[in-house]
């Protein structure tokens, strides 16, 4: 689970500091999974794993180490061409980013 308030207290920022990035965040997020859908949609591997990265290193900035997990999972996975478990990380990914962006929303 995403805590806004420990997420900024983390990186030194006050709530009201960190909120803008929070907008931003789900922004980059929003379209890195379109961007990933279509990978997956395509076999395009490597469009996977570069947006997968991309969603790592927001969801690390953010804190939200679930979300940080998956894409990591489904970064490495693609970046190793293993389209056989693609689809499980990919969904695993959907669902945390999912609940990710609940929470952004939220904050």
């Amino acid at each position: 689970m995403f805590d806004a308030v420990s997420a900024s207290a983390d990186i030194g920022l006050t709530l009201e500091e960190f909120a803008p990035l929070l907008t931003k965040a789900a922004v980059e997020i929003r379209l890195r999974m379109d961007a990933v859908r279509r990978g997956m949609a395509e076999g395009d591997l490597r469009a996977v794993a570069l947006n997968s990265h991309t969603m790592k290193s927001v969801a690390a900035t953010l804190g939200a180490e679930a979300a940080r997990r998956a894409a990591f999972d489904l970064e490495c996975c693609a970046k190793g061409g293993d389209p056989a478990r693609s689809p499980e990380l990919f969904a695993e990914l959907e669902l945390r980013a999912g609940e990710l962006l609940a929470e952004l929303d939220r904050a």
